[in-house]
């Protein structure tokens, strides 16, 4: 990942690659310190600073796009069946699928994900334009065929571990309640306000 000669930071500041000499590195940072330090602690240093910055921009691009205040914030609650559902890749082609009873969505609105059976918090994700209507494919768990809603969706972040995701009870929110309650049913939309909703998604 680090090349001689190139520029990265960590969370003592920007430095300058020296050497390589795995498991370690010689860097120099802006004010005229060398260092050794090592390699894999620094690339996941650094890989969490990028993660951050392209977090913020997207962030940005969201609000020049399109008025915050236009924006429907929700907490959607799925049911993952097993653990082959449980990969980013599964996870993330049955976030996409919309039920026939979901709200009205539009590009901008936002959704944090909640799995029902691990009782936890574990995707934040925006709408980047309006369902496309097609039908569910065959598989082993189903015939196919009936008609089925995907919504397009750009991902700000998603838990790689969900038993490592943000548990329910550690989450309070102001706008709801008895929202422990009612995310307890299969695809619920549930409306927040923008505090809980930024908050959350933070955590």
């Amino acid at each position: 990942m680090f090349e001689v000669g190139q520029e990265y930071a960590n969370r003592r500041g920007h430095y300058r690659v020296l050497a390589l000499n795995p498991p370690r590195m010689t860097v120099k940072f802006e004010d005229g310190d060398v260092a050794e330090l090592n390699i894999a602690i620094q690339e996941r240093i650094w890989q969490n600073i990028v993660d951050d910055t392209e977090a913020a921009r997207r962030k940005i691009a969201r609000r020049e796009g399109r008025p915050r205040s236009d924006a429907r914030l929700y907490v959607r609650s799925i049911v993952i069946s097993d653990a082959e559902d449980r990969t980013p890749g599964a996870l993330r082609e049955q976030l996409s699928t919309v039920p026939s009873g979901a709200p009205d969505l539009h590009p901008g609105d936002r959704f944090i994900f909640y799995a029902i059976e691990l009782r936890v918090f574990f995707a934040v994700a925006t709408v980047t334009g309006p369902p496309i209507e097609t039908r569910r494919k065959a598989t082993a768990k189903n015939t196919g065929g009936e008609t089925i809603y995907i919504v397009p969706l750009d991902w700000d972040t998603q838990t790689r571990n969900l038993e490592g995701a943000i548990p329910l009870d550690s989450v309070d929110l102001e706008s709801q309640p008895n929202f422990k309650a009612l995310l307890q049913k299969p695809e619920t939309y549930l409306s927040v306000n923008e505090d809980d909703f930024e908050l959350l998604a933070e955590l």
